[in-house]
């Protein structure tokens, strides 16, 4: 046997041996090529991801959610909640806070919000109104928030300290028995919304198939990977080509 005939029976089966290996990545890339052209359409850009070891993939943690239910005169079905550094009045975004909420209770028109070192004034339809830290004359180890009357008891090292929101003054008093605000679980609907909302500003689905056609969603070494196939994809249109071309007789005239 000639050598241009072994070379061509080489190059048949390295073919198809490579066609066989590159098949998984042709599915891959045209699955996913055809659901980024139509992103759009199918919402894929503004649909959150929600699988947590797909976020935790990402580095994005998962997010703890703190919620306090609402004394009246608001509603009783109203809750404040906490998701990273977002303030959320039932699923609305209100303010932020980027240090732990410890408690929250309602006046006639105000809602004070207790964070560590800082507390919050909201009206009861989210508007801020202030916010006073432990610089301008919070209370030092603020831990714990209550409601007497109309004034605001915060829970401190150095015992029980009321609010005036009026006047804006502090003074120190001795109570017992106080019930200060307990965290609590918000009700399922409203814990969905604050997840996905969370979610849905980090990662979409369109993220996760760019990512997932390019090979960067395993790292430098899935670029590699992406890469090689598309070399492998080339070979097989070469060789393709080649073995149509050199098959005997296909260019012989008839006689």
């Amino acid at each position: 046997m000639s050598p241009y005939r072994i070379f061509r029976m080489l190059l048949l089966r390295w073919h198809r041996r490579i066609g066989v290996v590159a098949a998984l990545f042709v599915v891959v890339l045209v699955v996913t090529g055809i659901a980024i052209n139509h992103s759009d359409d199918w919402g894929l850009d503004k649909k959150p991801l929600k699988q947590a070891w797909l976020l935790k993939h990402y580095g994005i943690p998962s997010p703890v959610l703190r919620s306090f239910p609402l004394n009246k005169p608001l509603n009783s079905g109203a809750w404040l909640s906490q998701l990273g550094d977002g303030l959320y009045l039932a699923e609305t975004q209100i303010g932020s806070c980027d240090s732990p909420l410890l408690g929250v209770v309602v006046l006639p028109d105000t809602i004070a919000v207790l964070c560590a070192g800082r507390l919050q004034l909201f009206t009861p339809a989210g508007e801020k109104l202030d916010d006073i830290s432990e610089s301008l004359g919070l209370p030092r180890g603020a831990e714990a928030v209550a409601l007497d009357g109309e004034a605001v008891l915060l829970r401190t090292p150095a015992g029980v300290i009321a609010f005036d929101p009026r006047s804006f003054m502090f003074s120190a008093m001795s109570v017992e028995g106080v019930a200060w605000a307990a965290p609590a679980l918000a009700p399922p609907i409203i814990q969905r919304s604050l997840l996905d909302q969370y979610r849905g500003s980090g990662l979409s689905w369109e993220r996760l198939l760019l990512d997932l056609h390019s090979g960067r969603l395993f790292g430098s070494i899935g670029v590699y990977i992406m890469d090689l196939a598309a070399i492998a994809l080339l070979l097989i249109a070469l060789s393709g080509v080649w073995v149509w071309v050199s098959k005997p007789g296909r260019w012989k005239r008839p006689s």
